[in-house]
C-alpha cells in the first residue's frame, strides 16, 4: 500500500475517532446527569428561588408574534414568574446591555439572538456566563433529543451561546409584480444594469442577516472577487437599510422590487399578511446556513439567576421549542419539535452548496473585509 494511502487512512481513522470520543463523551456526561438523582432538587432550588425573584428579564427577535409566543408559552408554564421580554436587532441588544454595563447595571438575565452578536458583541464585552451548569432538565441535557446528538454551540471551545436552530438564510425577496424569478436567481443577475435603484440593501456592517450575507459572498467569492461585487451591489443599491420589517414592507408594496439580505423576521411578516415572492438559493453559488435569531446566552452576573435558570430549561425543552418555533417559523434543532409549519424556503435542499459560517471562527469578519466594507457601506 502507498504511503499517501496509509496516511490518508490513518487521518479517517484518526478523525472517525474523534467524533465518536465526542459523542461518546457527551452521553457519559448525561448518563451522569440521569445518575445523579439530585436534578430534581436541583430544579426544585431553582424553582423555589425563581418564585421568590418574581421574574425573568429576556432580550430577544423583534416582533410581536415571536413575543407573544414565547411570553404566553412561558406564562403559562410557570404563571408566578413574571417574563419581562423585549425585542430588537442583534447589535441593539448588544448596545443596551453595553450601555448598562458601563454604568453598572445589570437588569437582563438572557439573550435569545444570533451567533454573530454573540461571539462579535457579547464575548468581547465579557458578557456572557456559562450556560451549561444552568442546564437541569434531563429532557433538556440528554444529547439524543438534539440533532447530530449533541448541544450545538457557535463557540465549540467556550461553550458559551448555545445554538437550537439551524436554517437556510435566504438571500433575496422580490416583488412578484415586477421581478421574474428566473431573473434574479444568481447573484450576479443582481448586477444587470436594469436593476440599477431597485434594490434595497441589508447593512452589511452590523451583526446581522446583511453581516451574514456579505461574510458568505467572501467566502465563496475569494476576496477580491467579493470586493469587486460589493463595490458593484452598493452602486446599485437604492437604499442601504437596518430596519428588516421596514425593507421586506418596501418589498411587498412596491417601493422597491428586490431586498438583498431580508432577514428572519419575513415570516412573522408573511403570518400578518404580506406578499413577496422568495429567492431560498442562489443557483451559481447557493446559500449559507444560520441560526438566525435562535441561539441563546445566558448573562454574567444575572440579575435573577434562579429564574434564569427556569427560562433556559423551559425554552430549550420541548414546549420552549415548539412556541419558539410557531413564533419564528424556524425548524428546532431538537428532533421532538413539530416542523410542518417551517417555511420551505428555509429548510436546506439536497444538493445546493450550503456554507455553515455561524460557528465561531468565521463569526466575525475579517479586518480588511470589515475596513472594506465601511468605505463603502459607512455612515
Amino acid at each position: 500500500m502507498k504511503a499517501a494511502t496509509i496516511d490518508n487512512l490513518r487521518s479517517t481513522l484518526f478523525f472517525a475517532a474523534t467524533i465518536l470520543l465526542i459523542l461518546f463523551m457527551q452521553n457519559v456526561r448525561f448518563a451522569l446527569a440521569q445518575g445523579d438523582s439530585g436534578w430534581q432538587k436541583k430544579w426544585d432550588t431553582a424553582l423555589a428561588q425563581a418564585k421568590k425573584e418574581g421574574k425573568v428579564v429576556v432580550l430577544g427577535p423583534p416582533g410581536d408574534r415571536i413575543r407573544d409566543a414565547i411570553t404566553q408559552g412561558f406564562t403559562k408554564a410557570f404563571p408566578d414568574i413574571s417574563l419581562e421580554f423585549s425585542g430588537a436587532r442583534g447589535g441593539e441588544l448588544a448596545t443596551k446591555v453595553k450601555a448598562e454595563r458601563d454604568a453598572g447595571i445589570y437588569s437582563i438575565d438572557i439573550v435569545i439572538s444570533g451567533t454573530s452578536t454573540a461571539d462579535a458583541y457579547f464575548k468581547p464585552m465579557k458578557a456572557l456566563a456559562p450556560i451549561e451548569p444552568a442546564l437541569i432538565l434531563p429532557e433538556v441535557i440528554d444529547p439524543k433529543n438534539w440533532r447530530d446528538h449533541r448541544l450545538e454551540f457557535s463557540d465549540r471551545t467556550t461553550r458559551l451561546n448555545l445554538v437550537f436552530t439551524t436554517q437556510n438564510n435566504v438571500p433575496l425577496i422580490l416583488n412578484p409584480a415586477q421581478v421574474k424569478p428566473e431573473e434574479v436567481d444568481e447573484l450576479y443577475k443582481l448586477l444587470d444594469p436594469k436593476w440599477k435603484g431597485k434594490i434595497v440593501v441589508q447593512d452589511p456592517i452590523p451583526s446581522g442577516t446583511g453581516n451574514g450575507l456579505f461574510r458568505w459572498m467572501w467566502h465563496v467569492l475569494g476576496p477580491e472577487k467579493a470586493k469587486d461585487f460589493y463595490r458593484k451591489i452598493r452602486a446599485q443599491a437604492a437604499a442601504v437599510d437596518r430596519d428588516q420589517r421596514r425593507q421586506i414592507e418596501w418589498v411587498a408594496q412596491g417601493k422597491y422590487p428586490l431586498n438583498f439580505g431580508p432577514g428572519t423576521v419575513m415570516y412573522q411578516l408573511e403570518k400578518s399578511g404580506l406578499r413577496f415572492g422568495v429567492i431560498p438559493e442562489f443557483k451559481d453559488y447557493g446559500a449559507y446556513l444560520t441560526p438566525g435569531f435562535g441561539s441563546a446566552m445566558l448573562i454574567d452576573r444575572a440579575p435573577h439567576p434562579g429564574a434564569s435558570k427556569v427560562f433556559l430549561n423551559w425554552l430549550l425543552g420541548k414546549d420552549g421549542q415548539t412556541a419558539f418555533s410557531a413564533g419564528m417559523g424556524y425548524a428546532s434543532r431538537r428532533l421532538d419539535v413539530p416542523k410542518d409549519h417551517v417555511p420551505s424556503y428555509w429548510i436546506p435542499k439536497p444538493g445546493v452548496k450550503y456554507w455553515s459560517g455561524y460557528y465561531e471562527e468565521d463569526a466575525k469578519m475579517s479586518a480588511d473585509q470589515e475596513q472594506f466594507l465601511k468605505t463603502l457601506f459607512g455612515r
